[in-house]
Order: C-alpha cells, then sequence, then structure tokens
C-alpha cells in the first residue's frame, strides 16, 4: 500500500471554497480536496479564511477580494495575490507535491523549489498577451495536467489529461424530459447565449438562462429586449445545489459557446440528470458531448439552422445513456483516482534525478 501523501492545493484568493455561488473552476478544487481528505491524505488548503474544508486551512487573508466591494477580482497594481502564492510555496517543505490552481503566479515559485508541483489551468490556452504567452514559454517544462486534450498547446509539458469530475450524488437522474430549453452560463458573447435564444424563439419553445452577469453592454443590448418572463425567462446567478432541479426538467441543454471552451461543467452536469446537450463542436465540448449519443455537436458555421435542427431530432437521444457517459468518463471517483496516481508518478520521477 503506498503512503499516504501530504499535499498541497493552491488556488487564487478570488472566491471563497465551497463558493457561494455557482463556480466551475473553485467547485473542482473543492471536490478534489475533499475527496483526497476522505482517502486519508493529508491535505492543506491555500484558499481564504472564509473557506470551509475538512482539509486543514491556511490563508493569508481571510476575505476573498471577489466578494470585496470596490475590489477589482484582477487586483492590477495589488502584490495580495503574489503575497498569497508565496505563503504555499514557502511552505514547500511540509508537502510531498504541491498541486497548483493558480495559473501565472504560481510559475516562478515551483522553478526554484525542491518540492515537486503540478499545474492546472482551467482556462484556455489561446492568449492575447504576449506577457503571459512568453511566461509560459519561459517555464514550459513544469508539470502541467490539461483538463481536455483541445486545451492542449504552446508546446508545454504536458503529463497527463484528465477531465473534470462532479460527485454523482448531487446530480441524481431524472428519465422525465421537461418542455423547455435550458442554457446556465456567464452573460457573455463567446458563452453564446443569444445564440441560444434566437434557437429557442425559431423553434417556438420556452428557454431558462441562468447565469452571473458579466458584461451588461451585451446584457441590455442583446439579451435583455428578449426576456419576456414567458418564452424567455432570465433567472440570474443560482448555487449549484439549485440547478439540478432546472437540469432535471430541461428537454435540452443547449451550449453554443463561440471560443474554445477548455472543459465545460455545466453540459457534464446537465448529462448526469439525464438532459442531452446541443452544442457548438468548439473545445472540450468534442471530447466531453458524445455526438449522436449523449447530444448533438454542431458545426458554428451552421449557426441557428443547425441548432435547431440537432434540437428538433432530441427525442432520439436516450436519457439513460446521457447519465451513463457522464458515469463512466466524468465521476468525482474517475478525477481523484488519475491525479492521485499523477502524484504519486511525479514524486518517484523526482526522487530519480
Amino acid at each position: 500500500m503506498k503512503k499516504k501523501l501530504k499535499i498541497a492545493q493552491l488556488v487564487l484568493p478570488w472566491i471563497p471554497l465551497p463558493p457561494p455561488k455557482y463556480a466551475g473552476l473553485e467547485w473542482v478544487v473543492y471536490s478534489l480536496t475533499e475527496e483526497l481528505v476522505k482517502r486519508g491524505h493529508d491535505v492543506t488548503l491555500f484558499s481564504v479564511g472564509e473557506s470551509k474544508t475538512s482539509a486543514k486551512l491556511d490563508y493569508v487573508f481571510k476575505k476573498s477580494f471577489g466578494l470585496q466591494k470596490n475590489v477589482s477580482n484582477t487586483m492590477k497594481g495589488s502584490f495580495s495575490p503574489w503575497i498569497h502564492v508565496a505563503n504555499c510555496f514557502e511552505k514547500q517543505d511540509n508537502f510531498d507535491i504541491i498541486h497548483s490552481h493558480a495559473q501565472f503566479l504560481a510559475l516562478p515559485f515551483s522553478k526554484i523549489i525542491k518540492t515537486p508541483s503540478v499545474h492546472t489551468f482551467h482556462r484556455t490556452f489561446d492568449f492575447e498577451n504576449k506577457d503571459e504567452f512568453n511566461l509560459l514559454r519561459r517555464y514550459k517544462n513544469l508539470n502541467y495536467t490539461s483538463i481536455s486534450n483541445s486545451q492542449r498547446k504552446l508546446g508545454l509539458n504536458f503529463v497527463k489529461t484528465i477531465y473534470n469530475g462532479i460527485d454523482l450524488n448531487k446530480f441524481s437522474y431524472s428519465n422525465k424530459p421537461g418542455k423547455y430549453l435550458l442554457w446556465i452560463g456567464r452573460i457573455t458573447d463567446k458563452k453564446g447565449p443569444k445564440e441560444a435564444i434566437l434557437t429557442a424563439k425559431k423553434l417556438g419553445k420556452k428557454i431558462i438562462l441562468i447565469g452571473k452577469n458579466t458584461d451588461t453592454e451585451f446584457f441590455n443590448k442583446e439579451i435583455k429586449p428578449h426576456i419576456n418572463g414567458k418564452q424567455v425567462k432570465f433567472l440570474g446567478e443560482k448555487n449549484r445545489n439549485d440547478l439540478v432541479k432546472y437540469y432535471q426538467n430541461a428537454e435540452c441543454f443547449i451550449f453554443p459557446v463561440k471560443w474554445n471552451e477548455p472543459f465545460g461543467l455545466t453540459p457534464i452536469e446537465a448529462m448526469a440528470c439525464g438532459t442531452p446537450v446541443v452544442a457548438y463542436k468548439n473545445g472540450g465540448l468534442k471530447e466531453t458531448v458524445l455526438n449522436n449519443k449523449t447530444g448533438y455537436l454542431v458545426d458554428q458555421k451552421n449557426g441557428i439552422n443547425g441548432l435547431t435542427k440537432a434540437i428538433k431530432n432530441i427525442d432520439k437521444i436516450k436519457r439513460e445513456d446521457c447519465r451513463k457517459w457522464v458515469e463512466d468518463n466524468f465521476s468525482l471517483k474517475k478525477m481523484v483516482d488519475e491525479y492521485e496516481k499523477l502524484y504519486y508518478k511525479i514524486i518517484e520521477t523526482q526522487k530519480k534525478f
């Protein structure tokens, strides 16, 4: 039997764990942390003091920056995020491995410490900022995991693809489809809420939109005029537990993202509840949605017509197939199994040098 590990899990201090509202990255890290503790590992979560975890909690800042008034999430010009990340790496001797979800800020530290580390970026690697690109190229030989094969870019040392996983006990299955379409995400153009609305209107179907408005100008111009409380309903941001009933009762989850989505957690959650997915064939969706089996992947060039055609055939998708697909590929157990095996491998490999 392999020894239990001393593991650091590092996230940036924007949102406490578990997050009070829906947040994909934070839920993945929280679930990973809790499951590792259940397996007997000595886990320390580097987050903010507001976080609640069965792991040891280490923090510099009690309040999360993303929830404080008048504090930008980007913290431009502030050294506070660096102090937060440095706090973790200064304690390297306490750990067998450090798993960073802190993106760019952790890279320089990992290069100069002796303790093994692994880095998971929960975002795309398509960068417009040359500084970000240059930073990644400088530290390309560190250990990276990808959350989908389509995320792999820039010639980084991706040691493994590990898909995000969800706790299936929290997303119960329903074999009774409802009468509405469902879209969940951040209200921003690249997430495709407008395309979802126009598709519903063309089909004469009701649609429910749930999510945080992160682009007020886009929302007011492109989304708000369609909201009438009848055919098009916008419910704002909901916490994760409240989403289950909306997933279960939807006829279809529509996800016409117009960018290289690195993974896409909401389609997984929908399929776990038995709800098929119709999405544009972009990014990680090509790996998470099984075309013609758990939903339909549409070429973005086919636009609303392609989405409409797919949804007209949605009754051909068996809801039990959607659930089984998630059980086999995107469970919390499978995700943690893969990370656990990788930790051991990285630690053993580094010992040889």
